[in-house]
């Protein structure tokens, strides 16, 4: 593995952060605007989810269509969501973002140990390409679950609704002839902005977490390494001099993570197990199986990764305390062997992704979430039947 093709990965990401963040805060219209404009501009997603929530909750309770109204209750969730992740990125935590690409671009740099570098470069790169795996497959998951909704909703709307919500009467009225014209072209923009929107953000994601996996099990290499009885004579005070310092980085930086995704992760799951009972609800009762297969794959998949990479994660920090402690320890003078000990005590507690301090995201978190939608839609199916 090469310098240059880590390098190329990095600036892949960085690439599509600021696409990104130019597309979704409107910057590649008129950047050098003042902060009124500026305002505007970042307001305008904003207000656009906002208003979708409000056409959704109406037809949720105006409308007399059973499709229509599970549908907008799932597009209710999905713009909460896709709402809460910009303010999360582009507000709420901004300087929290910019410390992290700033940790990650300090991951591509060499030191001045190369078997270090060998090691890290391989596990970099595995770990970032897979990350970009995953958000591939996502993007296109949500993309092809979008399109089947639309088509459902052209085809049970009479060609006026690909959304399935309503434009309220007291704002359009429905004898006015260019009501569907509008309410087609807002609802495709609306699917469009949301597919990007929520498929990126969880790219950013995904690929933030590749980073912190790649960079554990370069640590995990690294103090194998500890086992060769010729560097615990000759070099084992330069080596755990590294370890220390990167093990304490990427814990600090995993916390920082934690900090952005702590409420995101929560509201996360709480829209992702709506999506379940609904979609589940309407394979059921209505003929909409594949439309609403593609939907339910999609959203247990995206729910699937994020619990994927925080088992991961917690496994990672956990195995660092144990190859610590199957190192040449025995070999090391005593100043090694309380550093040693320093780092093992503070591997201990594993760190793994939370959502809002209630439950830890790993495979049980997901197997649960899968477990209750289904009993909570086998629940309303027998009540509504």
């Amino acid at each position: 593995m090469s310098d240059i093709e880590i390098l190329e990965l990095h600036e892949k990401f960085i690439k599509l952060y600021q696409t990104f963040s130019a597309w979704a805060t409107l910057d590649i219209i008129y950047p050098t605007c003042g902060k009124n404009v500026k305002f505007l501009k970042m307001s305008f997603i904003p207000l656009w989810c906002f208003l979708v929530l409000i056409f959704s909750v109406y037809t949720i309770f105006y409308i007399d269509d059973s499709v229509s109204k599970f549908y907008s209750g799932i597009f209710v969730g999905a713009f909460y969501q896709a709402a809460f992740k910009f303010y999360v990125i582009f507000i709420g935590h901004e300087k929290n973002f910019n410390k992290m690409f700033h940790y990650m671009e300090t991951l591509t740099k060499t030191t001045k140990i190369p078997l270090v570098d060998q090691i890290r470069r391989k596990r970099l790169t595995k770990s970032i390409n897979f990350g970009f795996l995953c958000s591939k497959i996502l993007l296109y998951l949500i993309r092809a679950a979008a399109l089947f909704v639309c088509l459902y909703g052209f085809n049970v709307s009479n060609y006026c609704c690909p959304a399935f919500y309503r434009i309220p009467s007291f704002l359009i009225s429905d004898e006015n002839p260019y009501k569907n014209f509008v309410s087609i072209i807002f609802e495709i923009f609306s699917i469009m902005m949301l597919c990007e929107l929520v498929s990126v953000a969880d790219s950013l994601f995904f690929i933030f977490l590749a980073y912190f996996v790649g960079e554990l099990n370069s640590l995990s290499e690294v103090i194998l390494s500890l086992n060769d009885s010729e560097i615990v004579k000759t070099d084992s005070c330069r080596f755990l001099r590294y370890i220390y310092i990167s093990h304490k980085n990427v814990l600090l930086n995993l916390r920082i993570l934690q900090t952005i995704y702590w409420q995101l992760n929560l509201q996360f799951i709480a829209t992702n197990f709506v999506y379940v009972c609904l979609l589940l609800m309407m394979v059921r009762f209505y003929d909409s199986s594949l439309t609403s297969f593609m939907a339910f794959v999609a959203g247990t998949t995206q729910l699937f990764v994020l619990c994927f990479f925080g088992q991961i994660i917690r496994n990672r920090t956990e195995a660092i305390g144990e190859a610590l402690y199957n190192t040449r320890w025995y070999e090391m003078q005593l100043k090694e062997q309380t550093a040693l000990l320093i780092m093992m005590a503070a591997s201990q507690k594993p760190i793994g992704l939370s959502a809002g301090g209630i439950m830890n995201l790993s495979f049980n978190t997901f197997a649960n979430i899968l477990r209750t939608a289904f009993t909570y839609g086998a629940f309303l199916y027998t009540v509504i039947e």
